[in-house]
């Protein structure tokens, strides 16, 4: 079995056993890491009070860690992790950076110190809006510029609390989730997937891909969306964004060509180029399991009403199945399912909605992404 370490790095006052660090540490168990905890002693109460102070308290973070750290043979391991909490993210960064050790970083509530030896584009980061223990925009600058997967939790402070308990759990919750998928690959990563020449892709060929998945018609009313996918498709393909295409014949038989055919019609029609697979079934017992576990995680959203086709859609799917609107079947062909980069289905667009809002949907976490 392959050898995995996970180091924990405490904060000032926050312990491993504080919810983060705590379930950061369960996370790394249930997936056969070996844990180490690192644990400072002495570190001044008062390191916030003066820059003096806090660069005393980081040379102390620094040393606490090389000495716990010194007989940890990280040539052992096949996988690495370190799981870092406020002053210990700089433990965390500059152990790593010093020893070449090539962890993968969670960082929560980063010090702007903290990003000075962090790694180009290694790290998932959280951060409240209302930290007061450092410049939040200073934060998402250094964000941005490192390549650091960044999550901004709105009003919460630096241990990520808002003083509103529903809010905390909800956070907490969603948090502790991109964390793991962060750490140990979402499960949507698990799934395998038909190609057009009858082999199987892995979803897993898409990690750290931001994707649109999209079950798709050559004779829908809908079908010029392909237009404005691929106008997204070619706008942000070069920021790790993709389009996965599933052709799907299962509503009013509106793609009933072999996949060769739809392929020749995307391509000479709406000259298409992001990624086409095999035609599959969306809904029922011989739905494609990507689509089971979409459909989990996003339910129905609602129709926008907004065109004459997406009224007489609804109308169609309303006299098939009265109970559509309290399931999260798929309703019709152009559903569009968002995954972010650590494979967390985000959003679900229905088909009558525009292939500009897509654009925008698109836009706002590519900049998330990228710590904007």
């Amino acid at each position: 079995m392959a050898k995995k370490i996970a180091v924990i790095f405490p904060g000032v006052g926050y312990t491993t056993d504080k919810p983060l660090l705590y379930y950061g540490k369960k996370i790394a168990k249930q997936n056969g890491y070996e844990i180490k905890e690192i644990s400072f002693h002495d570190l001044p109460d008062d390191a916030k009070s003066s820059r003096e102070k806090m660069m005393e308290c980081f040379k102390m973070v620094i040393s606490q860690s090389d000495e716990q750290l010194k007989d940890v043979d990280f040539g052992r391991y096949e996988s690495i992790m370190f799981i870092s909490k406020s002053i210990g993210t700089v433990g965390a960064s500059v152990f790593a950076a010093k020893n070449d050790i090539p962890a993968k970083q969670v960082y929560f509530t980063p010090l702007e110190q903290t990003f000075s030896l962090i790694q180009e584009g290694n790290g998932l980061v959280f951060h409240g809006s209302r930290d007061p223990w450092v410049d939040v925009e200073k934060i998402r600058e250094l964000c941005r510029k490192k390549k650091l997967l960044r999550r901004e939790i709105k009003d919460a402070d630096h241990s990520l609390e808002t003083g509103s308990i529903q809010t905390d759990v909800t956070n907490m919750a969603n948090i502790i989730q991109e964390t793991e998928d962060y750490l140990v690959g979402g499960p949507i990563y698990q799934y395998s997937i038909p190609t057009r020449k009858s082999g199987m892709a892995q979803m897993s060929d898409y990690r750290g891909k931001i994707l649109l998945i999209v079950n798709t018609a050559t004779g829908c009313g809908f079908t010029p969306q392909y237009e404005g996918l691929e106008d997204i498709y070619e706008k942000y393909r070069s920021k790790g964004f993709e389009v996965l295409d599933f052709p799907c014949n299962q509503f009013m038989n509106q793609a009933p060509g072999s996949d060769t055919e739809i392929h020749n019609f995307c391509t000479s029609r709406y000259n298409i180029s992001f990624p086409q697979f095999s035609k599959i079934e969306v809904n029922g017992s011989n739905e494609l399991e990507l689509y089971t576990f979409l459909k989990k995680r996003q339910g129905f959203k609602g129709f926008l009403r907004n065109t004459k086709e997406s009224i007489y859609m609804e109308k169609v799917i309303a006299e098939a199945d009265p109970d559509y609107q309290n399931n999260s079947d798929i309703k019709w062909n152009f559903t569009k399912f968002l995954v972010n980069r650590t494979g967390q289905v985000v959003d679900r667009f229905e088909p009558d909605v525009g292939t500009e809002i897509i654009d925008q949907a698109v836009a706002r976490l590519i900049n998330e992404e990228e710590g904007m």
